[in-house]
């Protein structure tokens, strides 16, 4: 009886020994984070802002200038209300007078 006790004891730690699975595989590395697109200038902003520049180019072209615009003084003015009124509108328009 001793005998096969030992038998089933070398028995089962062979199999123990050749039953232990693989290590299991590493997780894959997480996908980078895209950053977000940052937001496409609002028309509005970008007609202020090339009316802007045209007009500090040349300020004794101002009337001419809003005229090929098709806006009128009163319109740029409301326009630049608008924008003024805006925390988004206004920050875009800042950064794109920023690049000046």
């Amino acid at each position: 009886m001793r005998r096969h006790t030992l038998m089933f004891a070398a028995v089962f730690a062979l199999l123990a020994a050749c039953d232990s699975s693989p290590p299991p595989e590493p997780a894959p590395p997480p996908e980078p984070v895209a950053e977000p697109a940052p937001p496409a200038t609002d028309p509005r902003v970008e007609q202020a802002v090339r009316l802007a520049r045209a007009i500090d180019a040349a300020p004794e072209n101002a009337a001419a200038l809003l005229a090929d615009a098709g806006l009128t003084l009163e319109q740029l003015d409301a326009l630049m209300y608008e924008i003024a009124e805006d925390p988004q509108l206004s920050r875009q328009y800042a950064e794109q007078r920023g690049a000046d």
